[in-house]
């Protein structure tokens, strides 16, 4: 009697084992792998999500049994007819076979999607470590630099910005030049430069530049721009790709085209001695046809040689002018054991001079109720953190960068470093802020500022008023100093209700910590010797914090004759 069950349930099972044993893995890991694919591909950071980490195994076992089972299939037929012939073996197994088919055919299409679907965002929690409270105001610390010692230039005008926040729809990108006015921003260029100079004109206001950057640095006097010197324009594409349609913030086209006519038009600077980069990304299609419908010589330096998604150039039919970096040792720190991010691009280490064009930008923020991605590793995402896109091994400095990890109070900066670099910061002759379309994290989409001086509408979020600024200086950790103050200005008073009531913006802890340790590298809070060559760095700029959100006033706004610090001078333009 035992032996007739036995052989009834043998008999019964046999049919279910095959069946689940030819069709249910490739079924799962099929499903695994389509699953996979369709949320990733549209966004590739999608692929850190809960949902996505559990599936990635299940799919990647099926691609490799795939291959296997292809070139190896007669071994596999022979390896089942040894598993055929155990039958306790089958029995157990076709019983188990049935319970887990029944159960996967019955959930899945509902239970478990649902719980895919559910997890694909993370769970809120409230956020760590986002406390920054700005020290005492006015008490300047450091060296002003520049023809204007400390000086920082704000221009604004309303009118440049005229996106609707359509931030879903990929026809109608902030970036396009329907949305940006070219003239309003070439405006606000040409007044900061002149401001920034106090100059009339601004073929002068480049000429001074020069003049003060050589005879400073170089200790060449009365040295204006020469023919033959390259100028390398270091902006930050922390959301771009060769396919980018999405409306995550990157530098605005219309910025790197105003800029790139002053130093063809007014510094006299040839075309194909303009070298644009981002060596950690590659330039998303608008920023290349934006230049070359009037530039066709200016030279694009990126992480990769140029790609199948990237357009030709149209006065040459190819990609003429898109180079992939040349990786060259040129970059030395402080502290740390680095490999990676001591290699820059050797086109950059050539060059004779730098602008650090940023933008105005958080770099962490913890939520992620419209953007996706990991919160960040730091507080700000500007001129210091945008030489994150000068060197190749960024990734190994993110440890010490977190404030979650090894960024503690008063801990060591490479940012420094890269400040005061030979062959980055030390070749600065210009710091910028891209304040058109701001963002609270590195990847975001651009951001309304509902507090001073810009006062924008909030809700709903897809309407046209933004930041719309520009900012300059000689003094690069001046103008950093004047946009922390700004974005920690615009994260009062602005939640948002229909999501835990969090803050819009948030500023990390530690958030001018650096700037603190670029201010008095000697005597760095740290106690870290920063030493460039051998040498140790000196004083990089001016650091302090405004007066009040309403006045925004530094120690020479308050006293012109005796101040030592930051001089804030912000021009309003437009009818609005």
């Amino acid at each position: 009697m035992k032996q007739t069950f036995q052989s009834i349930l043998v008999k019964l099972s046999l049919p279910l084992y095959k069946l689940w044993n030819k069709t249910s893995a490739i079924l799962i890991g099929l499903a695994a792998l389509i699953w996979f694919l369709i949320r990733v591909i549209p966004k590739p950071s999608r692929a850190s999500y809960p949902c996505q980490q559990a599936a990635f195994p299940v799919a990647s076992a099926f691609v490799i049994w795939l291959t296997a089972t292809l070139s190896s299939l007669f071994a596999f037929k022979k390896l089942g007819k040894r598993f055929a012939s155990n039958r306790t073996m089958i029995a157990v197994c076709g019983i188990a076979s049935t319970i887990v088919l029944v159960g996967w055919l019955t959930v899945m299409p509902s239970g478990i999607m649902d719980a895919l679907a559910a997890n694909e965002d993370k769970p809120f929690v409230p956020a760590v470590g986002y406390d920054f409270q700005p020290g005492p105001s006015n008490q300047p610390i450091g060296v002003a630099q520049g023809i204007y010692p400390g000086r920082v230039v704000m221009a604004r005008n309303p009118e440049a910005c005229q996106w609707a926040g359509n931030w879903k729809k990929e026809e109608d990108q902030w970036w396009l030049d329907k949305n940006t006015d070219i003239d309003a921003v070439c405006e606000m260029m040409s007044v900061t430069m002149q401001k920034l100079t106090g100059t009339r004109k601004d073929k002068e206001a480049w000429n001074k530049i020069f003049t003060y950057y050589n005879a400073n640095s170089r200790g060449l006097k009365n040295r204006k721009y020469q023919a033959g010197e390259v100028v390398a324009l270091k902006i930050n594409l922390n959301n771009s790709s060769d396919n980018k349609k999405d409306n995550q913030s990157d530098a605005t086209p219309q910025v790197v085209l105003a800029m790139v006519r002053q130093l063809v038009h007014e510094a006299k600077v040839p075309q194909n001695n303009i070298v644009i980069y981002d060596v950690r990304r590659n330039f998303y299609p608008a920023m290349l046809t934006t230049l070359w419908k009037e530039f066709k010589d200016v030279r694009f330096l990126q992480q990769d040689r140029a790609t199948k998604n990237q357009p030709f150039n149209p006065a040459y039919g190819d990609h003429h002018g898109i180079e992939a970096a040349d990786w060259v040792e040129g970059v030395s720190y402080s502290a740390g054991n680095y490999r990676e991010a001591k290699l820059m691009p050797r086109q950059i280490v050539d060059a004779t001079y730098l602008i650090n064009m940023a933008m105005l930008k958080l770099h962490a923020y913890p939520y992620n109720y419209m953007e996706d991605g990991d919160e960040g590793q730091t507080a700000v995402t500007m001129t210091g953190k945008n030489h994150a896109g000068s060197i190749k091994g960024t990734p190994e400095l993110h440890s010490i960068l977190n404030t979650k990890q090894e960024g503690k109070k008063n801990a060591y900066s490479p940012l420094v470093d890269l400040a005061a670099s030979p062959n980055l910061g030390a070749k600065t002759i210009l710091y910028m802020l891209d304040g058109l379309y701001c963002g609270r994290k590195w990847r975001s989409y651009p951001l309304h500022f509902p507090n001073p001086p810009f006062n924008n509408q909030v809700v709903p979020y897809e309407n046209p008023e933004w930041p719309a600024c520009l900012l300059a200086s000689l003094d690069g950790v001046a103008i950093q100093s004047v946009g922390l103050d700004l974005m920690y200005a615009q994260s009062k008073n602005n939640t948002e209700p229909t999501y835990h009531n969090v803050p819009r913006i948030l500023v990390r802890e530690n958030a001018d910590d650096f700037l603190r340790e670029m201010a008095i590298p000697e005597q760095a809070p740290s106690g870290t010797k920063y030493l460039q060559g051998g040498k140790p760095v000196k004083s990089l700029g001016t650091f302090e914090h405004w007066n009040n959100d309403t006045e925004m006033k530094y120690s020479r706004n308050l006293d012109p004759k005796k101040g030592q610090g930051i001089e804030f001078i912000y021009i309003p333009l437009g009818n609005k």
